[in-house]
């Protein structure tokens, strides 16, 4: 739009709905913007109906503060994740509250591709509101393509944000799954700066994802986290000391997560590692602690945690679709009304 600069508009929504700052006079010292330039760009984002002007109570007696915030109804977004034998999809609005969620089973040796489509077509006919989606998958990831897949033949080199914008004419964000995970633990325990490695067994095979001072790790080629393929004995990679586990742990996979947890600790110093609470237990976790403290220093052992692998999945995919919602042009936001 004329007049309008677009990056202020993308730090504007940023700060209103991540930063969750509410008055001009903070979102001037944040953005490092004059008052005039903050206010035109806000009452834009108001016109087109992302952000909404409240009146504060004036805690001394003065005239009352103007306050913005985003608004929920403006859009809405779909998060979906991608596993063998299902596909995962959460519904939710413009300031990340779930709507709806569910599972959309896929059968053995059908191609994923396909079936998301499918599954994406009947979720816009259902609800003609959404405008992003954030899609994540357990493979390597650079620019939308899957490039690294053992477990997805069907997805292997698939630009599959390529694939997705050109068939729903919506703006798309790909991640790999640890990746997204992380970012979701990360938004909803408010970290700030720590180093966070988030670490899962897997049905597909293991897989990491990594926060070092609050910012997510890819590596020079988007390989980053791939754990699996990491030599740990004489013939042994850690995907493969770890495939034959049962429910309850052994003690070669013990032995296994508390060497990789030393490599961890010996390369990246991590505050916390993080598993999936359905993968092992807070006995398991003790083990690991204790054979860890066989290879190196206790003190240096970070903070072994479970937590909620689904939940910090979508949360994770929730939060890189509202981040892509705030980069898209003001025309491509605006709310039609019904």
């Amino acid at each position: 739009m004329a007049g309008t600069n677009p990056d202020l508009v993308r730090q504007l929504r940023q700060a209103i709905l991540f930063q969750r700052i509410r008055t001009i006079p903070e979102l001037c010292r944040v953005l490092s913007a004059s008052f005039p330039t903050v206010k035109k760009h806000v009452d834009i984002l108001i016109a087109h109906d992302e952000i909404d002007e409240q009146m504060s109570e004036s805690s001394n007696g003065g005239r009352p503060a103007k306050q913005y915030r985003y608004r929920a109804d403006h859009t809405h977004g779909l998060a979906l994740y991608l596993e063998l034998d299902a596909i995962g999809f959460r519904i939710f609005d413009a300031i990340g509250t779930g709507l709806s969620s569910g599972t959309e089973p896929v059968e053995k040796n059908q191609p994923h591709v396909p079936a998301l489509i499918r599954l994406i077509t009947r979720l816009l006919q259902d609800n003609p509101q959404i405008t992003f989606l954030s899609v994540g998958v357990a493979a390597s990831v650079e620019g939308g393509q899957v490039f690294f897949a053992p477990d997805y033949p069907s997805l292997q080199q698939v630009n599959l944000k390529q694939t997705l914008e050109s068939e729903f004419r919506l703006p798309v964000v790909v991640e790999n799954d640890m990746n997204a995970a992380v970012i979701g633990f990360h938004e909803a325990h408010q970290r700030s700066q720590q180093s966070l490695i988030y670490l899962y067994l897997g049905k597909n095979g293991p897989g990491s994802g990594i926060l070092i001072n609050g910012q997510l790790v890819r590596g020079s080629s988007h390989f980053a986290g791939e754990i699996s393929v990491v030599p740990q004995y004489d013939k042994k990679t850690f995907g493969q000391a770890i495939a034959k586990r049962q429910t309850a742990l052994d003690t070669q996979t013990i032995d296994a997560i508390s060497r990789l947890t030393t490599t961890f600790a010996a390369t990246l110093n991590p505050h916390l590692l993080i598993f999936n609470g359905e993968e092992l237990t807070e006995h398991d976790l003790e083990q690991i602690r204790i054979k860890t403290a066989e290879y190196i220093p206790e003190a240096h052992i970070p903070l072994l945690i479970r937590s909620n692998w689904e939940t910090d999945y979508l949360n994770g995919l929730t939060r890189l679709g509202l981040q892509l919602l705030t980069e898209q042009p003001l025309s491509a936001n605006r709310r039609t009304s019904s």
